[in-house]
């Protein structure tokens, strides 16, 4: 280090001789340059370093010129502020530059002046020079000190820079005021070495003289001090002589003229004051005094005068020896015990106190006196000493605070001498102990020195001198009481605050702990209590509190300003965070005040605000202090709300919770889509705090558990709101207040008085409400809907019944997250029509999703979210206990028994199922983890494949009817999504043949133009199997020419030839979202939609009515549809208007719900197969994990009901669309009884109006498969309804349909349990529907209604007796098995023809089966029937056996097997079966004879003709519709008449056609007249309704006649 110093230095001192060069003669820059070498010798090169060259250039020219002449005998002053105008150089501040006769206290005096003054010294250099002068004091030669042959003559140089100023009197000033302290010095170091000489003269005097009154030891210690003295203990500054004059009370002293030395000779007021000494009994020749002036000489302190009397022979005071100076350093470090004059007086003390000086008190008080104040030592007499020795003694290192004061009478001042403990000493208690004694005392403040050792204590001496003459009279204990005050006002009352409030042991460990914690502004501002009451917030945060609030009220304050103390750990709370919640709760805030506590390893902060209240009214906050205190703190840990709603907590004296509801009922409104804003909802509310009060009390009446006369009390509550609600004159806040009376009458059940298991709140709130009782609420309306709410999330559960099933949504739509879920309830609600329960959906939203976090970061909090809902739902739901209802705990029900709630995964919650499971679980819900499907022990939908297996049966359907095979048949699809989703990826790998041209998702845009089918499969297999996979992940090296995978975020995309040829693209490049509509728009076989989002709309439809504003730019028109197929894995893929757009343009496609439905039945196949293994597990015949065995082993048994269920709905949809375009006529009055039941919203299922029907029919046209889906749905789902309603009777027949809702192995394993199923009322009703719906189509009972007028319980028990009688399902599995094999417009109309059957059969039924059961109808008919069809062919005769030639044979044409063929072509006439069977029960004749009779009888009339001509009437209303059907039933009884009039002839022949010809001989006539009939039909008569009518008649006659003829 040292050498880069002189390094820097040498070159800083070349670089100036280098400046010096350049400006000065030669001769001159070799002086100077030596100079500037001596000049800067001792000098620090940092400061130099810091500084312009061309200001030390001027500098030392300054100080060169400075010092060219100059008197030695004189001091030479110059106080300038250097300009480059004026001296060619600058410095910010003022220079002082002082010239002298080198001699020593030169620098220390010029800067105790300086200080004095208040002037900071910024630099400070100084130089002692050697310097030869001529008799003009010029200079004629300057060098160092060590220079060779240097001059003898030492001059000291003195650079000094102070503080600026430009005043130039204050300059002046300065400069006078150091050539006076300079002429001090001068003065005092001239006259040292005589002063010296006086003081061994007056030895000499003293041991030559033998004074009476003067001892010998007096004399002796006198001396001795005075040597004591001479060797380096005293600096000598003045010297005076003086001489007694007068006599008695006259006596004065006077100085001896000549006598003074040093600056007492000065004329000048300091040295000249008047001192009086303290006699000293001891010593009657040394005395000890102090001056009144601060030293200018060496040393800022007070200086002593030592006087030493003169005596005469006679022992009489004849004057004295007055030395004037300071003391040395030495004295202050050197034990007194060595001093002479004070080793005596501390020897006397220990002689008075008695004690051995080697025993511990003896070493004790030598300590205190080897310490104490060597100025008091020398001043105090042997009795002040030992008095003040002894008290400090007595302290004995306590922690105690003592005070000792010494009256310097003579001096007139006071020693104070203050003992504190050292730990509590601070500079402001210094002060504050300062002023005190200052103003008890009378006296102005002069010195202190504090004395700091390893002792626990710390001293402090205050020197105050008099305002007076002499001392005031004071109470010394009472005094060191205010300074014991002063210096316990704080820490000591702490800790006696602390023992008072926590116990002696307790009390000091915190008072260890929390001494010196506090802050001085804290302790200034208040008490210690107060700090013990804070101390116990503190602790509290150290216990997990995460914040700590204290409400106060100081009686100083206005009545309305209110104080808050907070407390926080670690960092101050931001200033921002707070306001916001204090303003929210109505206060303004008036000032703030931070402290940090500082204790051991922790820091607190205590945050002190003063507010006002600002609402409406005058508030009292300490009566609500808990309540205020208990809101705080919740809403500043997230438990409530930070919003204008809390302002009710003042205003209107509501808990945080009572608030809470209100806030949630406003949350639940704004889902309502009200209008109106949370802020205005808050400020009405608090506009109308009564109201809002008797709201509150409302729900508490309605809710608690502990109300008595409940519905009295509501109701009294209710009319008092009423009445003040009359007085609301605004008429929006009358509407949202009475909206609130609404919602709480509407609720019926709540959590809010549900406590946790330890007995503390909920931090969330759920009501469940009947929205039927909700004025104005959107529609469709479900049953019953569950809001929860907390600050953390929001969601609901809407339920379209009681027992009802639906996914859980993590919804993104904050603002209208109920719409959303409102819109996909009702898409669950035709969706379930194939399961049991019906349509339900919930979602939920986080409100508090961590900013900038990361993946598992967000997922976290959606779990948490998502565990609070379902905590929410099932704290309300009501148990099972066997079949016992077990109600909520604490909670008031308003509606019946409720216990069946289940849940799924939908978006967001794919991977939930298993906490809602684990919260089932923990409840001992009756359900457990069959509460949410698709858990750990569930169903797994992606590896099942469940969703995508369902939607592939409508895509093979689709394209089946077009004549594609999608298993053999290469065919080319677009797709939406990527191999990671489990619909995408899934449905990309059910068929080998798919040729993906092309697919995006919100990141990327796959296009493989001319795909290798076989390869793009198997790579397709990869990326699903790759966790997490993305089209990046895709091997390019597989993708045909042309395509590539690209980026979403791309600012364009190029198009290359091969993608122009499959697209249909023109550009050579496009943005992504242009890309993708072409892309939408391309002519592919089959779009694929396993994505999520919105991506085909109608051309009517505005973008912002689809409600999927990030798809905007790239979304399609229905219309503009270019593909073959539209398959929808996904939800929401297309908007129904834009389906119904692109099937009126020929495109096939159903719906969201109909495709996917696969999800949902899996999932309810898996909890009502669990519903059913709990029983066993629970009765011990299984164990659980036996259970979870047979769950897997049935995978894929369940895969394939669910499966079969989506094939037969899509079936279902495709006989609906042919026999709509039969006629719409049925269609139109479904969809009208729904619409009067209130089942059915047209507009809401975008259904076209009667008006749009009839248009239609007059067109020959029929229903889209969109809008069949939708009624195909409400078919299913009230009939569904309706069965379970009416309580099917306990028919063997009827619930036999429970064991094919089950894989066959527990139909064989547990029938019995099967039959004791807890839903099987329900799985009974929802098969017969779905059976029924798919066998029959959607206006079979609409139908059959309008012609019996049956319900549709009647109906569906019909129809099981005729679908069992004529063994239908046998026969329409052998038409399903024919897929592929014939084409399916030939399998549709053999279904079709099974369907005319079953629905004449049904109406039969309703018409006779009078009281049979439903079993007892098909065993008796189910046998007859299947003998009759058996030689069905060989019975039929004439044009109706032609007729099922020809039919069958065609059939057989087609590859229809003959047996089956057999049977579909005579379906219109194994009707007649059932009629025969009756014949034969009324005639007794056997069944094979009373069916010739039949056929012969319909041969020789020609009934089979005169069918087809029923037939053939056109219809165009229900009426001619009923009538048609009523010719026919007519047209039959007639011919079944006719049949047991034949065989009840007596006189007849027994063969059958003998005997009906001589049947037809007896009543010829009629017969005649019925030929002529037929003959007038056969010559072309048009077929009218008239006509049959008349035909019918003639054959009535015929039938009842009893002529011979």
């Amino acid at each position: 280090m040292q050498h880069v110093a002189i390094e820097g230095k040498t070159e800083f001192l070349e670089q100036l001789q280098e400046k010096l060069s350049k400006r000065l003669p030669e001769d001159k820059v070799k002086r100077i340059t030596a100079f500037a070498e001596d000049l800067y010798a001792t000098a620090p090169f940092e400061e130099a370093a810091d500084r312009q060259l061309d200001d030390i250039y001027g500098a030392t020219l300054a100080a060169w010129h400075f010092m060219r002449t100059f008197d030695p005998d004189e001091a030479k002053v110059r106080v300038f502020n250097p300009n480059f105008e004026t001296h060619g150089w600058q410095s910010p501040h003022t220079v002082v530059a002082v010239l002298h006769q080198d001699m020593p206290f030169l620098v220390d005096s010029v800067r105790m002046e300086l200080n004095r003054r208040g002037l900071t010294l910024h630099a400070i250099h100084n130089a002692v020079l050697a310097v030869e002068r001529d008799a003009r004091h010029h200079a004629t030669r300057i060098t160092g000190t060590r220079a060779q042959q240097a001059p003898e003559a030492r001059e000291s140089i003195i650079l000094i820079e102070v503080d600026r100023h430009t005043d130039g009197e204050t300059l002046s000033d300065l400069e006078q005021g150091l050539r006076d302290v300079l002429l001090d010095v001068r003065t005092a170091v001239a006259d040292f070495d005589p002063m010296c000489d006086k003081v061994r003269d007056v030895i000499e005097a003293l041991e030559s003289q033998q004074a009476d009154g003067v001892t010998a030891a007096d004399r002796k210690e006198t001396v001795a001090f005075l040597k004591w003295l001479l060797d380096e203990h005293f600096t000598f500054l003045g010297y005076a002589e003086s001489r007694f004059a007068g006599s008695g009370k006259k006596v004065h002293s006077e100085r001896v003229e000549g006598s003074a030395l040093g600056v007492l000779k000065l004329d000048q007021p300091r040295y000249q004051e008047p001192v009086r000494f303290e006699k000293d009994e001891e010593s009657a020749l040394l005395h000890f005094a102090k001056s009144a002036y601060h030293a200018r000489v060496h040393r800022p302190t007070y200086p002593d005068y030592i006087a030493i009397t003169r005596y005469d022979d006679k022992g009489k005071a004849i004057g004295e020896w007055r030395f004037f100076g300071l003391f040395t350093s030495l004295v202050y470090n050197e034990s007194p015990r060595t001093v002479p004059i004070l080793r005596r007086k501390v020897q006397a003390v220990i002689d008075a106190a008695g004690v051995n000086p080697k025993g511990h008190n003896g070493k004790l008080l030598l300590q205190v006196l080897e310490v104490h104040p060597r100025d008091d030592l020398f001043q105090s007499s042997t009795e002040e000493l030992s008095r003040t020795a002894f008290g400090i003694l007595n302290i004995r290192e306590r922690r105690r605070v003592r005070l000792f004061i010494r009256e310097d009478r003579a001096g007139q001042f006071y020693s104070c001498l203050v003992f504190v403990p050292r730990d509590i000493f601070s500079t402001d208690l210094r002060l504050r102990i300062q002023k005190l004694l200052c103003e008890e005392l009378d006296a102005t403040f002069a010195d202190f020195n504090p004395y700091l050792s390893e002792s626990i204590l710390a001293r402090i001496q205050f020197t105050l001198r008099f305002n007076g003459d002499k001392p005031v009279n004071f109470d010394s204990r009472a005094l060191e009481k205010k300074v014991i005050n002063l210096a316990r006002n704080w820490r000591e009352d702490l800790h006696t605050a602390l023992i008072e409030s926590f116990g002696e042991e307790a009390g000091n460990r915190r008072a260890q702990a929390f001494r010196d914690a506090f802050p001085s502004s804290y302790r200034d501002d208040f008490s210690a209590r107060t700090a013990a009451n804070d101390i116990r917030h503190l602790e509290a945060l150290d216990d997990g509190a995460p914040i700590g609030v204290s409400l106060y009220h100081l009686a100083e304050s206005a009545a309305e300003s209110v104080n808050l103390k907070l407390y926080h750990q670690d960092t101050p709370i931001p200033l921002s965070d707070m306001l916001p919640v204090l303003e929210n709760l109505g206060l303004r805030v008036i000032s703030e005040r931070p402290y940090r506590i500082a204790s051991g390893q922790q820091t607190y902060w205590i945050h002190d605000f003063t507010f006002e209240y600002h609402g409406v009214g005058e508030i009292d906050l300490g009566d609500m202090r808990s309540n205020f205190i208990d809101a705080f703190t919740k809403i500043w840990v997230g438990d409530a709300e930070n919003d204008s709603y809390n302002r009710l907590i003042i205003g209107a004296d509501l808990d945080w919770r009572q608030v809470a509801v209100l806030r949630a009922y406003a949350r639940y409104m704004k889902q309502l889509r009200i209008g109106l804003s949370q802020a205005y909802i808050a400020n009405t509310l608090a506009a109308h705090a009564d109201i809002t009060r008797g709201l509150s009390r409302l729900f508490t009446l309605r809710f608690s558990p502990e109300s008595g006369k409940r519905d009295e009390q509501c109701q009294q509550c209710i009319d008092e709101l009423n009445a003040m609600l009359d007085q609301v004159a605004s008429l929006n806040d009358d509407l949202l207040l009475r909206r609130y009376v609404d919602l709480i009458q509407a609720t019926v059940r709540t959590n809010y008085f549900q406590p946790r298991e330890d007995g503390s709140v909920k931090e969330y709130i759920s009501f469940k409400l009947e929205p039927s009782k909700v004025p104005g609420m959107p529609k469709p309306r479900p049953m019953f809907e569950v809001f929860v709410y907390s600050p953390r999330m929001e969601g609901v559960h809407l339920r379209g019944g009681k027992v009802a099933r639906g996914g859980l949504r993590w919804s993104d739509r904050n603002e209208d997250f109920r719409t959303e879920i409102l819109g996909l309830m009702k898409a669950q609600q035709v969706k379930n029509s194939v399961i049991v329960p019906v349509g339900a959906k919930g979602g939920f939203i986080c409100k508090r999703m961590p900013e900038n976090a990361d993946r598992d970061a967000i997922q976290a909090e959606g779990i948490e979210c998502y565990r609070t809902l379902i905590r929410g739902l099932l704290d309300i739901t009501d148990n099972l206990d066997g079949t016992t209802v077990v109600p909520p705990r604490s909670v008031v029900r308003h509606d019946p028994d409720d216990p069946y709630l289940v849940v799924a995964a939908d978006k967001g919650t794919a991977t939930f199922s298993d906490y809602a499971n684990a919260i089932s679980i923990e409840y001992d819900f009756w359900l457990r983890d069959a509460f949410a499907s698709g858990g750990a022990q569930g169903y797994d939908h992606k590896g099942m494949a469940i969703t995508a297996r369902g939607a592939w049966e409508s895509v093979k359907r689709h394209f089946r009817e077009m004549g594609l095979n999608t298993q053999k048949d290469t065919f080319s699809v677009l797709g939406i999504g990527d191999m990671a989703g489990d619909v995408f990826g899934n449905g990309m790998l059910l068929s080998d043949k798919i040729l993906l041209v092309g697919a995006f998702n919100h990141r990327h845009i796959f296009v493989d133009p001319n795909p290798d089918a076989a390869k793009s499969f198997a790579e397709r297999k990869r990326l699903f199997a790759l966790p997490r996979s993305s089209w990046s992940d895709y091997d390019e090296k597989t993708i045909s020419e042309g395509g590539g995978v690209f980026s979403r975020d791309a600012k364009s995309v190029p198009v290359s030839a091969a993608m122009k040829k499959v697209f249909g693209i023109k550009a050579d490049k496009l943005s992504p979202n242009d890309l993708i509509n072409a892309m939408l728009k391309s002519k592919v076989d089959l779009i694929w939609n396993g994505g999520i989002g919105t991506y085909v709309k109608a051309s009517s439809e505005s973008h912002a009515d689809v409600g999927d504003k990030a798809n905007d730019g790239l979304r399609i028109d229905g219309r503009e549809l270019n593909c073959r197929v539209v398959g929808e894995g996904g939800n929401l893929g297309l908007t129904q208007r834009g389906r119904m757009e692109a099937a009126e343009k020929g495109i096939r496609v159903n719906t969201d719900f109909i495709d996917n439905a696969g999800g949902v039945n899996c999932s309810d196949h898996e909890v009502n197969i669990k519903i059913l293994l709990d029983g066993i597990v629970q009765r011990g015949d299984m164990t659980e994990k036996q259970r979870n065995q047979l769950l897997v082993e049935m995978t894929e048994e369940v895969g394939e009901l669910v499966v079969r269920d989506n094939y037969r709905q899509t079936q279902a949809l495709s006989l609906s669309e042919l026999q709509s375009k039969e006629g719409l006529g049925p269609y139109r009055r479904f969809i009208n009884e729904l619409e009067a039941a209130g089942s059915l919203d047209r507009e809401l299922e975008f259904l076209p109006t009667d008006e749009q029907l009839i248009e239609r029919s007059n067109a020959d046209g029929g229903l889209t498969l969109p809008e069949l889906s939708v009624l195909i749905s409400y078919a299913k789902s009230t009939l569904k309804s309706d069965l379970i309603t009416a309580d099917l009777p306990a028919d063997g027949q009827l619930q036999q349909h429970v064991t094919k809702a089950f894989p066959t192995t527990l139909a064989e394993r547990y029938p019995d349990d099967l039959h004791e199923h807890r839903l099987k009322r329900e799985i009974v009703a929802t098969q017969i529907a779905n059976d029924l719906v798919d066998h029959m189509g959607i206006t079979f009972v609409r139908q059959l209604r309008d012609s019996t007028g049956a319900s549709r319980v009647e109906i569906a028990q019909a129809y099981v007796i005729a679908r069992d009688s004529f063994g239908l399902n046998p026969l329409w599995e052998q038409i399903e098995a024919l897929d592929y094999r014939v084409d399916s417009q030939t399998q549709y109309a053999m279904m079709l023809d099974l369907m005319r059957l079953l629905r004449r059969a049904t109406r039969w039924f309703l018409r006779h089966r009078g009281s049979l059961g439903v079993k007892e109808c098909v065993e008796q008919y189910a046998p007859q029937l299947a003998q009759l069809k058996e030689d069905i062919g060989n019975r039929l005769s004439g044009d109706e056996r032609e007729a099922w030639s020809t039919r069958r044979d065609a059939l057989v044409k087609v590859k229809v097997p003959e047996a089956l063929a057999s049977v579909v072509a005579a379906a219109s006439s194994l009707y007649a079966g059932l009629g025969i069977i009756q014949a034969a029960r009324t005639s007794g004749d056997k069944i094979q004879r009373v069916a010739e009779t039949y056929y012969a009888i319909g041969q020789r009339l020609e009934l089979p003709r005169m069918m087809q001509q029923i037939n053939s009437l056109e219809v165009r209303d229900s009426w001619q519709a009923q009538a048609r059907e009523t010719f026919r039933d007519d047209l039959d009884r007639q011919q079944l008449a006719l049949t047991v009039k034949v065989l009840g002839m007596t006189d007849a022949p027994r063969e059958v056609e003998p005997r009906v010809a001589h049947w037809q001989e007896q009543h010829a006539p009629l017969f005649e007249r019925w030929n002529a009939l037929l003959a007038e039909i056969g010559t072309g008569t048009q077929i009218s309704f008239p006509l049959v009518a008349v035909a019918i008649r003639e054959l009535v006659d015929l039938a009842e006649s009893e002529s011979e003829g």
